[in-house]
């Protein structure tokens, strides 16, 4: 048991932290105070206003409906779905940054960032990071509805292929040389101790398709920023919306709420291209708490991609249990020779069901790297990588790292924690893969427990049942507040497409800092 700070005189970490605070405020002025944003006093507004809400730790009402009625002067009726002017204002925003620190801001120690697709300002140390931001998206038009295209639109749709058809082919050229550059490694022995950094990862861009099935909203906004488009592409099938009610291994319950049900199809128009497909499901129906009863055998089906199996007898609760998110993941994906990807769900026992269709860009025959960070924010690492707030865990709990973490490559993923008894189910597709799991011994042995040491906390890492160490001991292995890196090879996924990642304590709780997944199939 953790207990709490005792008062007195400020400690090292408040005093570091109170620091930081400053630096980014001096950041923050610096910008404003430039020639570039005072030509442009409505962008200087925006980020003016979206670090005052950050540095107020009010971070969670930075909503693009609250940007647009406290910003933008929008009615109180203002709809995201159908007026695309802050997505426009924050590409301009970001344009900016860019052009700032390009030139007059060049000599800054701290750079403000606001990562694609989000809205929560990101501060950056320049001196550990060689490159922050990747390709902007292109802008979209003022007035533009959102997901226009994916509404279905013949029109739009057309004119969005005849504009990209031709591009394709070179992307795809590109990503492939990239992908022989820096992907091709020879393949190493499973279980084996790294501490060689990964290759930094491809930076893809190109279409993206989220769609929340069974929602009858035009579009939805989850916690990462991410829009999802309401239920399109479909035939036949019902659409259903359910009570709110708890959903295990996601940050993102809300998602899980509604869903296509019956027997139906998605015919989803895709550019040319290599994607990597993820299905969304949650078994809310059958289950040991439902009135209904049931468990496994209660409801399989198929599913079909481009009329070849993709998910054969699938049962969810056999796969993940009820009330828990699902998510099945299926790299070197195709649009098929008409330029759409189709989606069968066919019956076995009870109906087909799913929840959310997304389709990002992806990398020929490998998976994208999954990174992912024990906090409730982004964080950037020195390669430029975007690590995501840890999810696809049961158990456990957050806490943030209160000293200063030596020997870190990346100071910002030894800023928290996830402690406990607490397991990951890191979705892949089948193939080879890499887990490198990052820790630090930020309490035990410490000023803040008094106490402890070497032995005041050991546990266990298991992936899919069979154990990568037993035993470990962060503070006899490298001391209190020191950075630990453990790579593991070899690893390849359960029948369920998961890697089990379980951290089981000994002594005390168990913890990790970061997560970090790569393909390495040969």
């Amino acid at each position: 048991m953790r207990p709490m700070a005792t008062k007195g005189t400020i400690s090292q970490p408040e005093r570091l932290a109170q620091e930081r605070l400053a630096q980014e405020r001096l950041a923050l002025s610096a910008v404003l105070a430039s020639p570039t944003f005072r030509k442009h006093p409505r962008l200087a507004s925006l980020l003016e206003y979206i670090c005052r809400k950050y540095f107020e730790g009010d971070a969670e009402s930075i909503k693009e409906y609250s940007i647009a009625v406290d910003i933008f002067h929008q009615p109180h009726t203002f709809d995201p779905a159908a007026d695309s002017i802050v997505r426009v204002e924050f590409y301009r925003l970001r344009k900016k940054l860019r052009e700032f620190y390009d030139n007059e801001g060049s000599s800054q120690t701290i750079q403000i960032i606001v990562v694609t697709g989000h809205y929560l300002p990101g501060f950056i140390d320049r001196r550990h990071v060689e490159h922050v931001l990747p390709e902007e998206e292109p802008a979209p038009e003022p007035g533009e509805p959102a997901f226009a295209a994916m509404a279905g639109d013949p029109a739009q749709t057309t004119r969005m292929h005849l504009v990209r058809y031709g591009l394709a082919a070179i992307v795809c050229l590109m990503m492939a040389i990239l992908f022989w550059l820096g992907y091709t490694h020879q393949a190493r022995p499973a279980h084996i101790f790294s501490g060689a950094s990964p290759q930094p990862a491809v930076l893809l861009s190109g279409p993206e398709v989220r769609i929340r099935c069974g929602y009858p909203k035009t579009m939805f906004k989850d916690r990462e920023g991410k829009e999802w488009s309401g239920d399109r592409y479909f035939s036949e099938g019902h659409a259903v919306e359910l009570n709110d009610q708890p959903i295990a291994r996601t940050r993102e319950p809300q998602l899980f709420l509604s869903l296509r049900q019956g027997t139906f199809s998605y015919n989803i128009p895709l550019d040319p291209g290599t994607y990597e497909l993820h299905l969304y499901f949650a078994e809310t129906t059958y289950g040991w708490s439902s009135t209904l009863g049931g468990g496994e055998n209660s409801r399989v089906f198929n599913v079909l991609l481009n009329g070849k199996p993709l998910l054969a007898l699938f049962d969810i609760v056999s796969d993940a249990g009820a009330n828990t998110a699902d998510v099945r993941v299926f790299k070197d994906v195709h649009p098929g020779p008409d330029g759409h990807l189709r989606l069968d769900f066919t019956a076995t026992l009870g109906m087909p069901m799913i929840n959310a269709i997304e389709i990002i860009p992806g990398l020929p025959r490998r998976l994208r790297p999954i990174r992912m960070v024990a906090q409730n924010n982004f964080v950037v690492d020195k390669s430029g990588n975007l690590w995501s707030p840890d999810s696809y865990v049961l158990g456990g709990q957050l806490a943030t790292t209160k000293v200063t973490i030596a020997g870190a490559e990346d100071p910002g993923l030894y800023e928290g924690e996830r402690y406990g008894n607490f397991s990951y189910a890191v979705p892949v597709d089948q193939g080879t893969y890499a887990l490198t799991l990052y820790f630090a011994e930020d309490y035990w042995g410490t000023p803040f427990s008094n106490t402890g040491g070497p032995g005041s906390r050991v546990f266990d890492v298991l992936c899919n049942g069979v154990a990568l160490f037993r035993n470990l001991d962060l503070a006899r292995e490298a001391g209190s507040g020191h950075a630990v890196k453990k790579t593991f090879h070899g690893l390849h996924p359960n029948a369920q497409g998961k890697l089990l990642i379980s951290l089981v304590p000994d002594v005390n709780y168990a913890t990790v800092d970061a997560v970090e997944v790569e393909d390495e199939t040969p």
